[in-house]
């Protein structure tokens, strides 16, 4: 690498002649500071910035070069140190090696040859000194920046702990727990991580002449999935003993959602709504995989698709749409799911899919359940594969459902 004017040089010697041939020879190559005594080296010292290099002669009154070299190495860390001396003892060189971290030592004569090799020499060991120092204290500062984004990452660390609880004793108040599971009622949930977004709710109309049921799948998981999960299930459970027709019952949640929750929170939905007095059966899909009824054969006899936007998306009461609407008598079970059992990959990388779904479905019956038959299939396909989403299922036999009521 070629020298350049921003290179400084230092000379100390207090021989006039000397410091004169350094100007003649060096100074136009270099930024050359010349002194004749060590008090003037060190004044020069503490005003210039990054001396690269600094010859000075051992012997010199006042202060031999050593002991000035010492005290400019305090001052100026980085720069590389020459001793140039007439004296030739080998006691002189080691003292000037061993305490003063000598670079070079040169003795009086030196051709000038010599000398800009040395000075080329100290020149690149230079720039490896502040390079290393630089590399040193970028180190430094990437050390003190990780240690300040781990401290910002256990406290984040601390405060998803912290909600992570805090959702899961908000979810331990809503869905499937705590609930009484009338006869003609299974279900199948697992969440993907510790609080899931997926709900299933069902009562019973106070006069005891009407069965809900509501699947739900909410966006996200964790803390916000569990308090929109919370605010569906208070309005469940406030609005279903009242026995509330299934539109008017789906208007309720959504609007309040919309109300309450932020934007983007919402949920795709399935509501089933079973009337006793009048022998009918209505269903609502918002967002939901098709919901299966089957008859006595276990067959799929027909599909309920989703006609309708998922709940907290929009306010208007209009939007509610599309419910379907059957005889009781028509129909031996109603079977819903989620998408995180069709999604489910697998061994191959494959999806779960609607069809392998179907089959387990209306497998020639076992003593086992329906769901139990499926998740069996499901698991088959998944192996080691880890589960792609929250997996909630339902199957609702009507004919006990209402038994369990008339018994009521």
């Amino acid at each position: 690498m070629a020298d350049t004017p921003q290179d400084k040089i230092l000379c100390v010697d207090d021989e006039q002649n000397i410091l004169d041939m350094f100007k003649r020879t060096l100074g136009r190559q270099f930024a050359l500071f010349t002194a004749s005594s060590a008090a003037e080296a060190l004044r020069i010292l503490q005003q210039e910035r990054d001396i690269a290099v600094i010859m000075s002669d051992y012997s010199m009154p006042g202060t031999n070069g050593l002991e000035f070299l010492q005290r400019a190495g305090e001052i100026s860390p980085d720069s590389v140190q020459i001793v140039l001396t007439g004296n030739i003892e080998l006691d002189v060189a080691i003292k000037a090696i061993n305490e003063a971290h000598i670079f070079r030592y040169l003795p009086k004569p030196c051709p000038m040859e010599v000398t800009k090799k040395i000075i080329a020499d100290a020149l690149a060991q230079y720039r490896l000194v502040v390079a290393k120092r630089q590399l040193s204290e970028q180190l430094e500062q990437k050390n003190l920046e990780l240690l300040q984004r781990n401290a910002e990452l256990a406290e984040k660390q601390a405060l998803l702990e912290h909600e992570l609880e805090t959702a899961k004793i908000v979810c331990s108040k809503f869905g499937k727990y705590g609930y009484q599971v009338p006869d003609g009622l299974d279900f199948f949930i697992s969440a993907k991580e510790a609080v899931g977004g997926d709900f299933i709710l069902n009562a019973v109309s106070r006069d005891g002449r009407a069965f809900y049921l509501m699947m739900g799948d909410l966006t996200g998981h964790g803390l916000q999935s569990a308090l929109g999960g919370l605010l569906v299930t208070e309005i469940f459970d406030e609005q279903c003993p009242d026995r509330p027709p299934l539109h008017e019952l789906a208007s309720i949640i959504n609007r309040k959602m919309c109300r309450k929750l932020p934007t983007g929170l919402f949920c795709a939905a399935a509501l089933m709504a079973l009337d006793l007095a009048e022998g009918r059966l209505q269903v609502w899909n918002g967002g939901m995989p098709d919901i299966y009824f089957l008859d006595k054969q276990g067959s799929i006899a027909d599909k309920v698709h989703s006609a309708n936007l998922p709940l907290g998306i929009a306010a208007d009461a209009g939007l509610i749409g599309t419910i379907a609407d059957y005889d009781i008598g028509d129909i031996e079970s109603v079977f819903l799911y989620s998408d995180g059992v069709t999604d489910q990959i697998g061994a191959d990388l494959g999806l779960f899919g609607a069809e392998a779904l179907q089959r387990a479905l209306t497998a020639a019956p076992t003593a086992a359940r329906r769901i139990d038959r499926v998740v069996a299939q499901l698991r088959i396909h998944q192996q080691q594969q880890p589960q792609t989403d929250d997996i909630s299922m339902a199957e609702v036999n009507l004919p006990l459902i209402c038994q369990t009521l008339t018994i009521r």
